[in-house]
């Protein structure tokens, strides 16, 4: 029996006529896997709540989220983790002082928090499926955060040096999420959980935030949409997303028929 995990954005789903899809081939291959008596689970840096629908659509049970911080075994959430709050106060405070906009994810509703001060007269800041909810009481100071979201266009990276943040995932060219990174971190408690072995671990990835856990885990594989970077640490590199590269890679070792 093996572990596989999966990534989302550019892995399990793609994007057709600017929507999310996943691909058919995709679907049936978990579903195969599950019948091979193999643990299929996801791996994102998705939040809990963006990562359930997927999911639940692919019938997997196990879920790390939150780069690592969160963690669902048999639809069971176990625990999400804020980001150190020590740091989080230090970012903001440099933030504040060379007015960034910046907004907290404090809990799972899907809401942004911030007050007019924190927004710098923004109403929003990059993220439209994450509205800003304005409280001028909000203070970084006392609320934990699972996410920070600032209004750093692309380019601006150097602007800031509590992180750097060319190494975060800039999802639109306004802003980027600063987010836990550690994958393997929850991919770890997952299979340590339940008693596997961490030898046992495969998966499959594609983008920037992926490279930690390629370092990590014994069997990697890329997909064929994947970053330079992640091939060149893979153990193998499948086809693309759109061409079937999951379901390509499991009959390929044979973890499928």
């Amino acid at each position: 029996m093996k572990y596989i995990f999966f990534d989302i954005d550019g892995t399990l789903v793609s994007i057709k006529d600017g929507k999310e899809y996943i691909p058919e081939s995709t679907v049936r291959t978990i579903k195969a896997l599950q019948d091979k008596g193999h643990v299929t689970a996801v791996a994102s840096g998705r939040s809990m709540l963006t990562v359930k629908p997927v999911a639940e659509k692919l019938g997997i049970h196990y879920i790390v989220s939150d780069g690592g911080h969160g963690l669902m075994i048999r639809d069971q959430l176990i625990h999400v983790e804020p980001l150190d709050k020590q740091l989080v106060v230090r970012l903001c405070d440099e933030l504040l002082e060379k007015k960034v906009p910046f907004a907290f994810m404090i809990d799972h509703s899907g809401k942004l928090h911030a007050n007019s001060t924190m927004l710098c007269g923004q109403k929003q800041i990059g993220f439209e499926t994450f509205p800003v909810e304005i409280n001028e009481a909000f203070d970084h100071r006392q609320n934990d955060a699972y996410k920070v979201f600032l209004g750093l266009q692309r380019g601006d990276e150097d602007k800031i040096q509590t992180i750097d943040a060319h190494k975060i995932m800039r999802y639109v060219d306004e802003c980027i999420a600063f987010e836990p990174d550690n994958k393997y971190k929850g991919v770890k408690e997952l299979v340590e959980m339940e008693n596997g072995s961490i030898d046992d671990i495969i998966f499959f990835g594609d983008g920037q935030n992926d490279v930690a856990m390629f370092k990590e885990v014994p069997f990697s594989i890329a997909m064929g949409n994947a970053i330079d970077e992640l091939k060149d640490l893979a153990y193998y590199v499948t086809k693309s997303v759109d061409e079937d590269g999951i379901e390509y890679a499991c009959k390929h070792f044979n973890l499928i028929d």
